[in-house]
């Protein structure tokens, strides 16, 4: 009788643990696509003109293949369609034609590259603000007859920022929408931030977060930033380390706004991994049983 007693402890511990396992964060894997055949760079530029003026720059364009390439270089307006910052192109846009090519077509030998020179100008009716535009470059990869033939299409893109002295500033201004962060880790944990930005260009959002047991010694520290254009709500995620003992941590979020001064959060984390929930397990079956069984002898 004892010993079937004692199974059904176990069996107790079991799903106690399968409870705790089913809280474990998950982690997802972002994988990135590598194209073949043509570079172009720089991916970005972030620019400030006033209305009016315009700029010059240089797009390098790399044929990695062994044949000659042609490449046809135009510009679209680009815009945020949801806060995974997904991008929408607008071919016909009077801010695409803000950018002229020279020339608007190359053609580049086998292994070699070719800087293009660009023109980017403001009209004097431009409104203060953020435009944002995408350079593409595009070729024909491999033989007109090869099944392996495609077309590739890269951009470079634009961060412009039409501002004047005289007419006023432009404004940043961002603020936090939600901030979620783990209560419990079991492994490595997932935290996400949603940030909206009312202003009338974009910036630059330099964040951290950062694990501290509750005595102030670090954990860890990661640093990083995200750009957020106007009239956008961006959701911006991340993975939390796993501490090396068990116990209560704070983790410290410091998010940057642009004009709107920083925010600094803290929100409090239990870390129980696998081995430690096992312990804890055993020791409350094993108490219970004891307990049990002082209980049965009274009988």
């Amino acid at each position: 009788m004892g010993n079937k007693r004692l199974i059904k402890f176990f069996i107790f511990a079991t799903c106690v643990v399968s409870v705790f396992l089913g809280m474990a964060s998950t982690v997802s894997a972002q994988g990135t696509a590598t194209l073949k055949g043509l570079t172009l760079s720089p991916l970005r530029t972030e620019l400030n003109l006033s209305p009016g003026t315009s700029i010059n720059g240089y797009l390098k364009i790399t044929n990695s293949t062994d044949k000659p390439m042609t490449v046809d270089l135009n510009a679209e307006e680009f815009k945020v369609i949801n806060p995974q910052y997904d991008y929408e192109f607008i071919a016909e846009s009077g801010v695409a034609r803000w950018v002229s090519f020279e020339p608007s077509e190359v053609i580049i030998k086998a292994g070699a590259s070719k800087k293009v020179k660009y023109t980017v100008g403001a009209p004097l009716t431009a409104e203060l603000g953020g435009y944002y535009i995408s350079m593409f470059a595009s070729a024909a990869v491999g033989s007109p007859g090869d099944a392996g033939n495609s077309q590739q299409r890269l951009a470079s893109l634009l961060y412009i920022t039409v501002s004047s002295d005289v007419l006023g500033a432009v404004t940043r201004a961002g603020h936090i929408l939600s901030l979620s962060s783990p209560w419990l880790m079991v492994d490595k944990g997932a935290w996400g931030i949603t940030i909206q930005n009312g202003g009338t260009t974009h910036f630059r959002s330099d964040y951290s977060v950062k694990i501290e047991d509750l005595f102030g010694g670090k954990v860890s520290d990661n640093q990083n930033s995200a750009l957020i254009l106007p009239n956008t709500i961006r959701a911006i995620s991340g993975e939390l380390p796993s501490p090396s003992i068990p116990g209560i941590y704070k983790v410290i979020y410091t998010v940057g706004l642009g004009d709107t001064p920083s925010v600094v959060e803290t929100h409090y984390m239990l870390f129980l991994p696998i081995w430690a929930i096992t312990i804890i397990t055993a020791v409350i079956v094993a108490c219970g049983y004891r307990l049990y069984r002082k209980m049965y002898k009274k009988r």
